[in-house]
């Protein structure tokens, strides 16, 4: 551990963007807060969580298709026996993109529930999407509206302003772009986030970074990792010795004859961030 105390990932743009969020909060009725199903702890920024007290809160989680559901819901059952609204979905699912929208629906701020017991035209409830980098914003955004509103790519940091997107007359949506944490105590969540795409890999060295998630891939999805890879690889194993397997397997060679173990991490990183090697949960269930 003593490798990750260093590190640090709040650039300039990503102050801007928390100051947004805060000066936007006033004029807001609902926060959607999204994260990543695979990260059900680690995706949620606790300083925005902070900021946003008081509001009404639907706490959304992206990337359902690509996240151990029977794990989430161990992790999350917490929250929804408390009566919090929870939901993992795909983003690009019309079904669960239809339930989010009749939920949402339902959900009135005190000025609104003023207007409707006086008679009056209900105003549009104003709600304010926020969550860290990469994790679906945009998507959920463009689904929402039924067409591209929201600027997307697979990639941290994109979104760098905030963006007011009518879903309709009863709805309207802001869109701020990914703020994490100036410094995460626990280091190792910053690092999962890099596994997971939602922070530059360039955070830690390559070879670590390939080193801890093929270590957590050996000890916690095992069958999808040999499957993925047509490898007979085992918990004892050690990080070299399963890329090395994995670069032979995929005939990954360099001119000469050795074998590129390289291209191997870079595979399974690239492939563990698409979902290639299975559904997963990179957090556990809290004690």
């Amino acid at each position: 551990m003593a490798a990750y105390q260093n590190i640090h990932w709040f650039p300039g743009h990503m102050k801007v963007a928390f100051d947004e969020i805060k000066k936007l909060l006033p004029q807001i009725d609902l926060v959607i807060e999204i994260g990543d199903a695979r990260a059900p702890l680690s995706s949620f920024n606790n300083l925005i969580e902070k900021v946003v007290e008081g509001k009404k809160i639907a706490r959304i989680y992206s990337k359902k298709d690509l996240c151990d559901l029977k794990k989430f819901e161990e992790i999350t059952k917490s929250d929804i026996s408390q009566g919090k609204y929870v939901k993992a979905l795909d983003f690009k699912n019309k079904k669960d993109i239809k339930e989010l929208t009749d939920f949402l629906s339902t959900i009135k701020s005190s000025k609104q529930e003023k207007y409707q017991r006086l008679g009056l035209q209900v105003p549009a409830t104003r709600a304010l999407i926020v969550g860290i980098p990469n994790v679906g914003k945009s998507t959920l955004i463009n689904s929402l509206v039924g067409k591209k509103k929201a600027s997307v790519a697979n990639k941290p940091g994109h979104t760098r302003a905030p963006q007011m997107i009518k879903v309709s007359d009863k709805f309207v949506l802001f869109d701020t772009p990914g703020v994490l944490e100036p410094n995460y105590q626990d280091k190792q969540t910053i690092v999962k986030l890099a596994w997971l795409g939602s922070v530059k890999t360039e955070i830690l060295p390559i070879e670590e970074l390939t080193d801890t998630l093929i270590t957590f891939l050996l000890n916690n999805y095992l069958n999808n990792l040999n499957i993925r890879y047509s490898t007979n690889l085992s918990p004892i194993n050690q990080p070299y010795e399963a890329f090395e397997a994995i670069a032979q397997s995929r005939k990954f060679v360099l001119p000469g004859g050795a074998l590129d173990i390289n291209r191997a991490r870079m595979t399974v990183l690239k492939e563990f961030q698409e979902g290639a090697i299975g559904k997963v949960v990179v957090d556990n269930v809290k004690a």
